[in-house]
Formats: structure tokens, C-alpha cells, sequence
């Protein structure tokens, strides 16, 4: 199942990332951070909602230590000094009615998390403050714990019995889930 999804997104997830990169890369004021956050946050958020109302409750661990849009305004907080107002979200996520579909959306997601590494490394070389240390929770991922989190969900992947149609399910959501999020991005830029 994991190869069959790599293969399957390769190109819209190196689409994606031609697009976040250099924004990522501009970074370079706390204003331009909070702005990099704020269009994760209002991607996150939504997807977040529709995979936690519709994963199957048997997840290993649950969803709930998995989500990662209250990191985002967290680390809002700690670069603003103070609380935003929320961010504005996007409606325009994909269809997510079911686990297969939730899978699909969780495999970018959960993804996501290992090039975090990096990309703190980008961030603090292009936003040297003080405070920036503290503000990198959503990119640091699950810290140390973040190659075991994702092996334990390609884990669960490649294990899931479901029928041709829920993989085929859940390999169309995470290709949504890139096209979309790229979308976001751009118009967000």
C-alpha cells in the first residue's frame, strides 16, 4: 500500500513542495513566519476535523496525539507574543467521508512530518531570534519520536485489509490532499 501511495502522489507531492519551498525559504522576518504558519493552520485545521470525525476508532494510539494545527497557533503565540485571532481556514479540503479517505489525507500529513527536520533548520537559519527555538513545534514534528510515529503508521498501512475500492480510496484522497493544499498555498502566497 505505502509504494502504491508514493508512486501515486510523486509528482503532486514534489508539486506541493515546489510551492511551500520558497515560501518556507522567506521566512525570514517573525511577520513572514507567523504568515507561513497561518496558511498551514488554515489548511490543517479543517483536514484535522474531517479525519478525526471519520477514522476508525481501532487507530493504533488514536488520532487525537496526532494533530498538529493547536502546535501552529502555539507557535503564533510565541512569535506574536501574544494570541492571534484565529487564522482564516480553507473550505476547499478533500472530500473526506470516510477511514480510507482519512488514511489518504493522514499518509501527507503524517508525511509532512519527516522533512520538518529541515525545515527547522531553514527557519532558524533565516529567522536567527531567540525565541525561535520555541517556536518550531509544528516543524519539529514528534522531535526524536518522529521516524518511529511515521514507521508505525507505514506500519498500519501496510497492514490495512480493507478492498481494492477503500485502497483505491485512500491513494485518490491523498493525491486530493496534495492537489489542494498546493492550491491553498498558491492562493495564500
Amino acid at each position: 500500500m505505502i509504494e502504491q501511495l508514493r508512486e501515486s502522489t510523486a509528482a503532486l507531492h514534489q508539486d506541493l513542495e515546489r510551492t511551500l519551498i520558497p515560501m518556507i525559504k522567506h521566512a525570514n522576518s517573525p511577520e513572514a513566519y507567523i504568515r507561513l504558519l497561518q496558511l498551514f493552520y488554515g489548511y490543517y485545521y479543517p483536514l484535522e476535523q474531517y479525519i478525526a470525525a471519520h477514522i476508525d476508532t481501532s487507530f493504533p494510539g488514536g488520532f487525537e496525539h496526532r494533530r498538529k494545527a493547536a502546535l501552529l497557533l502555539q507557535d503564533i503565540n510565541v512569535i506574536n507574543g501574544a494570541p492571534l485571532e484565529p487564522p482564516v481556514t480553507c473550505t476547499d479540503i478533500p472530500v473526506i467521508n470516510d477511514n480510507a479517505q482519512a488514511l489518504g489525507a493522514m499518509y501527507v500529513l503524517e508525511g509532512s512530518t519527516l522533512g520538518g527536520q529541515v525545515i527547522c533548520q531553514i527557519i532558524q537559519r533565516n529567522l536567527p531570534t531567540p525565541e525561535i527555538a520555541q517556536a518550531l513545534s509544528f516543524f519539529n514534528g514528534y522531535g526524536e519520536d518522529t521516524r518511529a510515529q511515521w514507521d508505525s503508521f507505514v506500519h498500519y498501512l501496510e497492514g490495512y485489509h480493507g478492498t481494492d475500492e477503500q485502497k483505491k480510496r485512500i491513494v485518490e484522497a491523498a493525491a486530493d490532499t496534495f492537489r489542494q493544499f498546493k492550491v491553498w498555498a498558491e492562493a495564500n502566497a
